[in-house]
């Protein structure tokens, strides 16, 4: 009996390229899934309120940093609070994710863009009459500014800080808000909605309630957020960008402007 040989013979490109596709689909859902989960732990700043609540969960930039990650269903994972300097320590340090507020100069670390802008500005008590109409013109007057406000602030001032021999930076910002007001100091350096708020809260414990004269000397200040990985950095850039696209995003600055923030919970 003859026995005849056939021969197989089939193209193996297709079902290589349909392997390779599917495991690429695959690979790729897994990310996303990965991206999906993932939690991202932030430090701040201690005394930025009402932007972020150091003792329950809100405050402008808290709700609009939720907000992004919940939109790019990232989660928010735990904010640790301290003086300027040790929050930008934690982070490079990679004991945190990312900072909140990170100066443009943060070597080392990743930028995302500006979730939001501050408005520094000079305060000093009306009845003073000082005459400040320039940056040079602080010089000539005690000045205290919230701590590493000279990275925050532009060259200018940077450069004056250096040499203004009454000039100090102190962390808490509700304590300058207390020396304008006692008189301790001729001027102040801070954010507008934190003088405003600080000014509110402490409304009791100022004997003087006197009229106060705001100078704006000082471009606005992006407030960027600084990753000491570029692919958490890329996750939160991409979730303030879908943010800003949104109503939602508006809504949340014309909330705060009315002092109308979503405290969510206590924090033990």
């Amino acid at each position: 009996m003859k026995h005849t040989q056939y021969k197989i013979s089939f193209n193996i490109k297709p079902i290589l390229l349909g392997f390779l596709a599917c495991f690429s689909f695959v690979l790729a859902n897994e990310v996303t899934l990965a991206a999906e989960d993932k939690t991202i732990n932030f430090a701040t700043s201690s005394n930025i309120e009402p932007y972020f609540f150091v003792d329950k969960k809100g405050g402008l930039q808290y709700e609009l940093l939720n907000a992004a990650l919940e939109m790019s269903h990232l989660q928010l994972g735990e904010i640790t609070f301290a003086t300027n300097r040790r929050a930008l320590r934690l982070v490079k340090t990679k004991n945190i994710d990312c900072l909140i507020n990170a100066p443009s100069n943060s070597y080392g670390l990743f930028l995302t863009q500006s979730l939001i802008d501050y408005q520094n500005s000079v305060f000093f008590l009306t009845k003073n009459k000082l005459k400040i109409d320039t940056i040079q013109d602080l010089k000539h007057y005690s000045l205290i500014g919230f701590q590493n406000a000279d990275h925050f602030l532009g060259e200018e001032f940077f450069d004056l800080s250096k040499t203004h021999k009454n000039y100090n930076e102190i962390a808490s910002q509700q304590n300058q808000v207390l020396m304008l007001f006692s008189e301790r100091i001729q001027a102040i350096i801070l954010e507008r909605q934190i003088f405003d708020y600080y000014r509110n809260q402490l409304s009791d414990r100022i004997k003087f309630p006197y009229e106060v004269t705001q100078v704006i000397l000082f471009d606005q200040s992006p407030r960027y957020i600084a990753c000491h990985d570029p692919d958490t950095t890329v996750l939160v850039d991409e979730a303030i960008s879908q943010l800003k696209q949104t109503n939602q995003y508006q809504q949340i600055l014309l909330n705060a402007e009315q002092g109308n923030y979503k405290l969510t919970e206590q924090i033990k």
